[in-house]
């Protein structure tokens, strides 16, 4: 379960990452979207979608890591 700190953190994170990226990780981890649906949705090529939501974890990985291991020092 995510507490409330890791929460704020990721919606931080969440609206770091370029406007691309954030499109899609939302569609598809809140609104629970498939790649085919993003992909209708927002216009680009299923293969880009995929790119994008792979990018979109990374970047949010890199940016929640020294959050996650700092808050719990």
């Amino acid at each position: 379960m995510v507490n409330e700190v890791e929460l704020g953190a990721l919606r931080n994170c969440i609206e770091l990452i370029p406007q691309g990226f954030r499109e899609v990780i939302v569609m598809r981890e809140m609104e629970e979207m498939s790649y085919r649906q993003i992909a209708g949705f927002a216009g680009l090529p299923i293969g880009t979608v995929m790119s994008r939501l792979s990018r979109a974890g990374k970047r949010l990985g890199e940016c929640m890591t020294p959050r996650i291991k700092g808050g719990s020092e």
